[in-house]
């Protein structure tokens, strides 16, 4: 987790908890509650659908309690994961797609190249 210089925007990073996500919420509402912080992003693009909604509900909620005019910015790894939080339609929320690394092969017409020697 960072903080910026000036208390105001700070950047969380939700890695794989496996099978307990609550100590990812227990992390992030203990940070919200020890931070100044009306500005907060959370990274939960290592999570799967169920465990992405779970975070972003309840650490939405306690950054509501505290923030009631903050925003919370979720960036997740799916479109799909977008969908389903906008459904819940969460006031202080903000979603972005986390853009994935490029390989090689996105710029290929088929995965095998035929390369030629320049001369």
């Amino acid at each position: 987790m960072t903080e910026s210089l000036y208390g105001q925007e700070a950047f969380l990073k939700v890695g794989n908890y496996h099978c307990n996500v609550f100590e990812a919420i227990n992390e992030a509402k203990d940070f919200i509650q020890n931070h100044d912080c009306p500005t907060l992003s959370i990274d939960i693009s290592g999570l799967n659908v169920i465990d992405a909604l779970k975070v972003c509900v309840l650490s939405s909620t306690f950054h509501y309690a505290k923030y009631c005019t903050g925003k919370v910015k979720w960036i997740v790894k799916e479109e799909k994961i977008k969908e389903q939080i906008q459904l819940l339609k969460l006031d202080n929320v903000e979603i972005e797609v986390k853009r994935q690394k490029s390989t090689y092969i996105d710029f290929a017409e088929t995965p095998l190249r035929n390369l030629r020697l320049c001369r």
